[in-house]
């Protein structure tokens, strides 16, 4: 965190937090049998509070949080598996009364990754019920504001497989995901642009081949909350879309893309069994796109 009453000579910030647990990267190198664990709690979170006006040019907060990720060769036998109550939370907050020209809050969390450039023989991946990926970007312009652009992102990824070909897949995504993307203004706050973005994906495959693929998700979550809020005179708090205020939404949950045809240009047959009883949310999606989709099927030529 970091608290200045004097920023007078600074001209720009940066923040970087970073978690990293269970991770395997082999790169070109085979991997016979992997399993792994998570159950705990991650929390990235960066924080800082200007009290008087600054001559910052710019403003950068970066938290990302990984878990239970394999990058290899020819991979065998994966197993994944994110517990029940565990936590993935990234953070960024920023407390100010002027922007400077920029100003950007990146979020990102990712857990149960298998990423190969050859094969992966049998992978089982588990993101269970009550366990949680979040992303909180957080702006509060106690003053007068300026001229500057606003940019709040944030993603979540879970269970996500991409390799040349997989054999076979089992998995199931029951938790949540949730991204908050917030800017809280004061009335005659004055801003440049703002932008807001928010993605959640849950089991995604991407692959040339696909023999068998079963995946679920059920009583889990994706919600992305796109905000922005000007705190009135008398204390009350409004949501406002304009002006230079886009906002986009992204909610994903079973996505298989097929890259292309077998080798020697026949149809590529795959056996899946794809199940999405989940809800996706979104709120706010002014001048900006929404997509929210569940079993989906997209093949590249």
């Amino acid at each position: 965190m970091l608290g200045w009453s004097n920023v007078s000579v600074a001209s720009t910030a940066q923040q970087i937090a970073s978690n990293a647990g269970n991770v395997i990267d082999v790169r070109g190198r085979p991997l016979n049998s992997v399993r792994q664990d998570f159950e705990g709690k991650q929390f990235s979170v960066n924080e800082i509070v200007l009290n008087a006006v600054s001559a910052l040019d710019s403003i950068e907060q970066e938290a990302s949080n990984t878990g239970n990720a394999v990058i290899g060769g020819d991979i065998g036998n994966v197993e994944q598996y994110f517990a029940n109550g565990s936590v993935q939370h990234a953070k960024n907050h920023l407390v100010l009364p002027d922007l400077p020209g920029t100003l950007r809050q990146t979020g990102t969390n990712t857990m149960n990754l298998v990423y190969s450039q050859q094969s992966v023989a049998l992978s089982s991946q588990n993101f269970t019920k009550q366990a949680e990926q979040i992303v909180d970007n957080r702006l509060h312009v106690t003053g007068a504001g300026g001229g500057g652009a606003i940019v709040q992102e944030g993603t979540n990824l879970g269970n996500i497989i991409v390799a040349r070909n997989v054999n076979e897949v089992i998995r199931d995504f029951s938790g949540d995901q949730v991204v908050n993307n917030v800017v809280t203004l004061q009335d005659g706050s004055r801003w440049g642009s703002i932008s807001q973005n928010g993605t959640n994906i849950a089991n995604y495959i991407e692959a040339e081949n696909i023999g068998y693929l079963r995946q679920t998700s059920s009583n889990g979550r994706q919600i992305v909350n796109n905000r922005v809020e000007q705190v009135t005179l008398d204390g009350l708090t409004q949501t406002i879309t304009s002006p230079n205020i886009t906002q986009n939404s992204n909610n994903y949950v079973n996505v298989i893309v097929l890259k292309k045809t077998l080798p020697d240009g026949t149809p590529q047959v795959v056996e899946v069994l794809q199940s999405a009883e989940y809800g996706q949310t979104v709120q706010g999606a002014n001048a900006g796109t929404v997509s929210q989709t569940a079993n989906a099927v997209v093949i590249e030529r």
